[in-house]
């Protein structure tokens, strides 16, 4: 499942497969603690003449789910990068792993295919091994390749699940964004459908309690934390999605400011003095790359007989390469980009291309004016 970008994640970095790094969370070594200490005691019981290798075993249980996850996960990040998003890591850990990529860009039938790829590479692994029993060696051989086919069918069928986080979740909500044409839509009932099943996964837990039967005080607390887990990812989706709906209600051109652009060999008197409320004077290099700004104020500094042979240089402010953003794809993810940018970089202002060409740049302030009005406060006009 897609999650937001973490570029170093904690934990052992375990190998890179086609640029893309591959990760085994801090929390997977709980996770695998945990199934040793569970198993490892039955297996040493139904096998005693193993002795402590029984435990090896154990965590020869807890390495085929880590193999399983790690496919799952690998498969999500092929096709991601199939459809042309860029993917910045593969985890492991105790909640069973994630792909973390950026999912701008996308459209509901590349959003589905990345999101069925999971399960359906686990159901095609534990295929294959459940294919491989009649012929594998009996006893622990052949136990070893039934649970790696068992845990594989479950984990396609677990992340089947309608809800989020869960990958049958974001198919729910590819379809209903292809249906209303809007993300956002998607993402808020496929978090209300992920607390459904996070409600329906604790009601599974209590079963055994209203049938009169006792309760199993592990499966109670195990189940417990996987609802939690759901009900957690699901209410964030949600928040995501009523997030997406306030972007969406963005026109990107109305906090865009318009730019002309001035090559980085000019001079000053290249530079015509209009409003710096209706246009910016933004700096190019040979290529077309936004590099600089030029103030109003710079300009006016310059005495009108030394603007001939001032270059541009000596007046404008540089800025730093994080500073360009790309915008396309839909209004939502304009916008999106832009606080993303604003977020991560610190900045007061970015300049802003379309298909290559600078268009304009945005400022920080009239941005989160916009963001404030389309959640109904009040903004400061734009002057």
């Amino acid at each position: 499942m897609p999650a937001p970008p973490e570029h170093t994640p904690s934990g052992l970095r375990l190998a890179t497969i086609g640029s893309i790094p591959i990760y085994i969370g801090s929390s997977w070594f709980l996770l695998a603690a945990i199934i040793v200490a569970l198993i490892g005691p039955q297996i040493a019981a139904s096998n005693p003449d193993l002795g402590a290798a029984a435990y090896a075993v154990a965590l020869a249980h807890a390495l085929g789910l880590l193999v399983a996850v790690l496919v799952h996960e690998a498969s999500h990040a092929g096709v991601a990068r199939l459809f042309g998003h860029t993917v910045h890591a593969v985890v492991a850990d105790l909640w069973g792993g994630h792909t973390t990529y950026d999912p701008t860009k996308g459209r509901p039938g590349s959003a589905a295919a990345i999101a069925g790829v999971g399960p359906l590479s686990n159901g095609i692994l534990g295929f294959v091994a459940f294919l491989l029993l009649p012929v594998v060696p009996a006893g622990i051989p052949s136990s070893l390749v039934g649970a790696f086919a068992l845990v594989n069918g479950l984990l396609a069928l677990f992340n089947l699940l309608p809800g989020l986080p869960l990958d049958g979740g974001q198919l729910v909500e590819a379809l209903v964004w292809k249906i209303t044409g809007t993300r956002h839509t998607g993402r808020v009932v496929a978090g209300w459908c992920g607390r459904v099943v996070a409600g329906l996964v604790v009601l599974w837990a209590v079963l055994p309690l209203l049938s009169g039967e006792g309760l199993d005080p592990f499966r109670v607390i195990w189940v417990l934390l996987i609802a939690a887990f759901l009900w957690r990812g699901a209410s964030a989706a949600v928040q995501a999605g009523e997030s997406l709906g306030v972007l969406a209600r963005i026109d990107p051109d109305s906090v865009i400011r318009p730019a002309v652009a001035v090559h980085e060999r000019s001079v000053v008197a290249d530079v015509s003095r209009h409003d710096e409320h209706a246009w910016v004077p933004v700096v190019i290099d040979n290529g077309g790359r936004p590099t600089a700004m030029i103030s109003g104020a710079a300009l006016d500094s310059v005495p009108a007989a030394e603007r001939a042979r001032t270059p541009v240089a000596a007046v404008m402010a540089p800025q730093p390469p994080e500073w360009v953003v790309a915008l396309d794809g839909e209004r939502s993810d304009q916008v999106r980009a832009l606080v993303q940018a604003f977020q991560e970089h610190d900045l007061a202002v970015l300049a802003v291309t379309r298909g290559g060409r600078m268009v304009g740049v945005v400022s920080v302030h009239e941005l989160g004016d916009a963001l404030r009005r389309a959640q109904g406060q009040p903004g400061r006009a734009r002057p």
